[in-house]
């Protein structure tokens, strides 16, 4: 080497200072993630640890279901242990460690929606039962039991939001090897149709009574209409002036004028008196009524005492019955 000329660095002396600080904060990120105290040292509340040990996945590690897999977001969450749990330096603002993503369900339930699944005396077809649902809508507890922040568990209303055909709602297509009063011992079921049923069947989804009763069933309490269906808003006037009709055993009257913005029914001294508010208000009636319910009284009708207009089917003369 002459004297006064730059010596040349040799490059894997570059490769050496650019690769080892890198290489020193990804080991870090990986040791601070095995050597920290683990999740539960934080989530140790409400009973929360031996929750978990009694939940079907207690042997299940914890970075498994809520953390994603890869190196990059192992060491990202190393990195969000020692620098917001352990030190407080940045904050836990964007993180989704709590969010149980399908994928990550499914990186060990692969097949599950490929067959039936028989457990806990049900039979249920994911692909069909479960699709457009996340794995967490009905399984939140799978992780944590009772100590899930919020609860989330299938249940028979559930279930009768699809099935309500004949064939659909027969109770072997699901259930197996369970008789009809261990059918109803959780969930919303538990309460419309346990001891106490004629105080609480009312809290359930009158939707999914039909599924299984009769109108006659809910009408020897509650008169005629029950349960409402899907059509029965454009249906309940009709219901209402049935003599069997009992709206009242679950309706106030505040709750038909709210909607109809004037007491319901109409008395007869608000037929007679109608004029004005239908001035006042007059979209407020056409809600309920066509501008030829008006016609037939106020343009056919023209004369007190019954007669009729000449344009009616009625009229004398087109029935043979006048001059």
């Amino acid at each position: 080497m002459e004297s006064g000329t730059p010596s040349r660095v040799r490059p894997w002396i570059i490769w050496l200072v650019v690769l080892l600080p890198i290489t020193a904060v990804l080991l870090s990120g990986l040791v601070a993630a095995a050597a920290l105290p683990g999740c539960e040292s934080c989530h140790d509340r409400d009973g929360f640890i031996e929750a978990t040990q009694r939940s079907s996945h207690g042997e299940v590690a914890c970075g498994s279901c809520h953390v994603s897999s890869g190196l990059a977001a192992r060491v990202g969450f190393g990195y969000r242990l020692v620098f917001h749990m352990a030190l407080p330096v940045v904050s836990g603002e964007g993180r989704d460690w709590d969010a149980v993503p399908d994928n990550r369900c499914l990186s060990c339930h692969e097949k599950i929606n490929e067959t039936v699944v028989k457990a806990n005396g049900i039979r249920i077809d994911h692909a069909v039962c479960a699709e457009g649902s996340a794995c967490t809508d009905c399984h939140s507890t799978a992780g944590h039991g009772k100590a899930t922040t919020r609860v989330r568990v299938y249940d028979m209303d559930t279930c009768l939001e699809c099935h309500t055909s004949e064939e659909a709602t027969k109770c072997d297509l699901c259930h197996e090897g369970r008789g009809a009063d261990d059918r109803i011992t959780s969930g919303v079921f538990a309460v419309t149709h346990g001891p106490q049923w004629e105080k609480t069947h009312g809290m359930g989804n009158s939707n999914s009574c039909a599924a299984c009763h009769t109108a006659a069933s809910c009408e020897k309490c509650h008169g005629p209409g029950l349960p409402h269906g899907p059509e029965f808003l454009t249906e309940h006037s009709a219901v209402s002036k049935d003599p069997k009709a009992k709206c009242s055993g679950c309706h106030t009257t505040s709750f038909c004028d709210d909607c109809h913005g004037l007491k319901m029914p109409h008395s007869r001294a608000f037929t007679r008196g109608h004029a004005k508010p239908a001035e006042a208000t007059p979209k407020l009636c056409e809600r309920c009524h066509v501008q030829s319910d008006c016609v037939t009284c106020h343009e056919t009708h023209v004369h007190p005492g019954g007669a009729v207009a000449p344009n009616s089917p009625a009229f004398p003369w087109k029935s043979g019955g006048g001059q």
